[in-house]
C-alpha cells in the first residue's frame, strides 16, 4: 500500500501547486516516476498481464499466428524481441511508450497540465498495467488532435489507422473528425444524452455491445451477459458532467479548440451513459478520455468566483482520489495489491499468481 500512497501524494502535490501555466521539472519527474512504477512492477493487474507476457516470450511464428492480437501489436512485439526476449523488458518499454505519448498530448494542449495529469493518473494509470494494446492505441490516436483541427483528412485517417492496428476498439474515435466543429445546442446535447440513457437501460445496450465486441474487441463479448442494474457511480458522474457541459458550453464554443474539447467531452459522456448497465462500455470511452482531462481544467479557468473555484478544485481532488483508491482495491478483486517490483522476491498471493512462470 505504501508505494501507491507515495506515488499518489507526489502527483497530488503537483496538482495543488500554484504554478498553473508553465511545465516545470515536476512534470518530467512524475512522468519518470510513473514509468518506473509501472514498468518495473511484477506480474500485477490481472489475467491479461500473464497472457501478454506468455505470448511475448513465445516464438516469432507463434506470435504471427496468434489471432487475439492485431497485426500492428504483433509487429510491435516482433520488433521488441530483436532487442530482448524478456517479458519485463516489454512491460517497461510499453509503459514508457504509452505514458510518454499520453503525457505529450497533455503537455501540449492542457490549459493546466498538473490538473490534467492528476485526473489521468487517478482514472487510467492503474489500467495501464493491464491494457497495453488499448493504452498504446490511446496515445497514438490522441496525436491526431491537431490533424482534426487543421482538417487534414488523409493524415488523420493514417494515424487513426495505425491506432486501429494496435487495437480495433480505437475505431470508435473516428467519428470525432466529423463532429469536431459542430456547435451543438444545449437542447441537442440534452436530448441525445436522454436517448443514450434510454438505450443504456434497455436490452439494446447488450445488443450494441455485442456488435462492438464482434467488430472491435472479441474479449468484450465475455462481459455482455454481465449487464443489468444501473451503476449509480457512473450515473452521478454522467449527471455532473452533463451539467458542467451545458453550463459552460458557450465558453468552449468561443474557440475552435474549445469546440473540439467540448464535443469530445460530449462523446465521453455518451459512452459513460452507455456504461450505466455494463461497465465494459468504458473500454471504448478511453479514447475520449483525453477530452475529459482537458475540459475539467478549462472549466476551472472559466469559473470567476474565487470561493467556488477553490471548492471545485478540491472536489475534483476528492472525487478522482476516491476513483484511484477504488480501482486499487476493487479491480480484479484487488489484484493490484500489494505492489511488487521485479527486484523483490515474495509471494503476493494475487488472484492470477497461479499463472506465474517463475
Amino acid at each position: 500500500m505504501i508505494p501507491y500512497l507515495i506515488v499518489f501524494l507526489f502527483v497530488a502535490v503537483l496538482y495543488f501547486q500554484k504554478n498553473e501555466t508553465k511545465v516545470s521539472f515536476g512534470f518530467y519527474a512524475v512522468l519518470a516516476l510513473l514509468i518506473a512504477f509501472s514498468g518495473f512492477r511484477d506480474m500485477i493487474g490481472g489475467f491479461d498481464v500473464y497472457i501478454y507476457g506468455e505470448v511475448y516470450e513465445s516464438s516469432p511464428d507463434f506470435i504471427k499466428l496468434y489471432m487475439a492480437f492485431e497485426v500492428g501489436f504483433k509487429t510491435y512485439f516482433l520488433l521488441l524481441k530483436n532487442i530482448s526476449n524478456d517479458r519485463y523488458f516489454m512491460f517497461f518499454f510499453s509503459a514508457a511508450l504509452m505514458l510518454s505519448l499520453q503525457f505529450y498530448t497533455i503537455k501540449k494542449y492542457s490549459p493546466i497540465v498538473y490538473f490534467s495529469v492528476f485526473i489521468l493518473f487517478c482514472k487510467f494509470f492503474l489500467m495501464s498495467f493491464v491494457y497495453l494494446r488499448q493504452g498504446i492505441a490511446m496515445g497514438i490516436i490522441w496525436l491526431s488532435l491537431p490533424l482534426i483541427l487543421d482538417r487534414k483528412y488523409l493524415k488523420f485517417f493514417l494515424l487513426a489507422g495505425l491506432a486501429y492496428l494496435f487495437h480495433k476498439s480505437s475505431l470508435i474515435f473516428f467519428p470525432m473528425y466529423f463532429i469536431a466543429n459542430i456547435k451543438f445546442k444545449n437542447l441537442n446535447m440534452f436530448v441525445i444524452s436522454v436517448v443514450a440513457l434510454i438505450v443504456s437501460v434497455s436490452p439494446l445496450s447488450a445488443f450494441i455491445l455485442g456488435i462492438l465486441a464482434e467488430n472491435a474487441d472479441a474479449k468484450v463479448g465475455v462481459y455482455v451477459e454481465k449487464s443489468g442494474g444501473i451503476n449509480v457511480f457512473y450515473l452521478i458522474e454522467s449527471a455532473v458532467l452533463i451539467y458542467l457541459m451545458l453550463k459552460y458550453r458557450s465558453h468552449f464554443y468561443k474557440t475552435k479548440f474549445g469546440t473540439l474539447v467540448l464535443n469530445g467531452l460530449f462523446g465521453y459522456i455518451i459512452v459513460n451513459i452507455m456504461a450505466l448497465t455494463n461497465a465494459s462500455f468504458l473500454r471504448f470511452g478511453w479514447y475520449y478520455f483525453v477530452f475529459l482531462v482537458m475540459a475539467l481544467p478549462y472549466i476551472y479557468k472559466f469559473i470567476e468566483d474565487a470561493k467556488f473555484k477553490a471548492n471545485f478544485k478540491l472536489l475534483i481532488f476528492i472525487y478522482y482520489g476516491f476513483v484511484f483508491f477504488r480501482l486499487l482495491f476493487a479491480f480484479d478483486d484487488g489484484d493490484f495489491m500489494p505492489y511488487k517490483s521485479i527486484f523483490q522476491d515474495f509471494r503476493r498471493n494475487g488472484q492470477w499468481e497461479l499463472m506465474e512462470y517463475r
